[in-house]
């Protein structure tokens, strides 16, 4: 299953050519999918790729924008280096608009797609998923990052919190699960306004997730008697 976390990029620089560097991912912070990334997360698919990811428009496979050609991992996190190429318009476009932003202060966002390879329950607050390797497959340039301390977050639908709560903290099976959704349709519905497909509000979808797992535990033991 592919996932995509979305996040404003620390943009070190971008020049004239469409070359831009900066971290696209840092280690250690709990993002508000209740994710962590840890450090040597990447090192399996950097090593695989040798640091060749494409850079979408929005994860739109249809729309290429260039490709990451460099990657490496420090202390800090993720280090990228990116190439748009510019005969492209939709790179164009997004090149004017990330030198806008570094020129006025503001955040470019990027959201990464990947696929987790291995993870576990955080030992002291298993609602917390570690993450201990992770397959990259790309990453997009988007105009909604979610913004919490410029760190890594995650996007993740209502299903997908409330299958990583009871995989990890109650170990459920696929079938309790589903059934476990099912009794929380009409806590699934999800309100979006436009062009917030790639982004959470700090406070309001943060609460949502608090309330789903408040209610997720309420089920839990009717759920597994079933």
């Amino acid at each position: 299953m592919k996932e995509i976390k979305s996040f404003p990029f620390k943009m070190d620089a971008i020049n004239d050519a469409g070359e831009f560097c900066g971290y696209a991912s840092t280690f250690g912070s709990i993002d508000l999918g209740g994710d962590v990334v840890e450090k040597g997360a990447y090192k399996k698919t950097l090593i695989e790729s040798n640091g060749r990811f494409p850079i979408l428009d929005h994860h739109d496979p249809t729309r290429q924008i260039g490709w990451n050609v460099e990657a490496y991992e420090d202390e800090r996190g993720l280090f990228v280096r990116g190439l748009l190429d510019l005969n492209v318009n939709a790179a164009r476009e997004r090149h004017s608009l990330m030198k806008m932003a570094q020129s006025i202060g503001g955040k470019t966002g990027l959201s990464i797609g990947f696929r987790v390879i291995k993870d576990e329950a955080d030992r002291g607050r298993p609602e917390i998923r570690r993450l201990k390797e992770i397959q990259l497959m790309e990453y997009s340039v988007v105009t909604f990052p979610m913004n919490r301390q410029a760190e890594v977050t995650s996007v993740k639908t209502k299903e997908e919190l409330i299958g990583q709560f009871l995989k990890n903290a109650v170990g459920m099976d696929p079938r309790q699960t589903g059934l476990a959704i099912r009794n929380l349709k009409s806590l699934l519905v999800t309100q979006k306004e436009p062009g917030q497909a790639h982004s959470w509000t700090k406070g309001a979808d943060y609460r949502e997730a608090r309330m789903l797992r408040h209610s997720l535990r309420q089920l839990l033991n009717a759920v597994k008697e079933a």
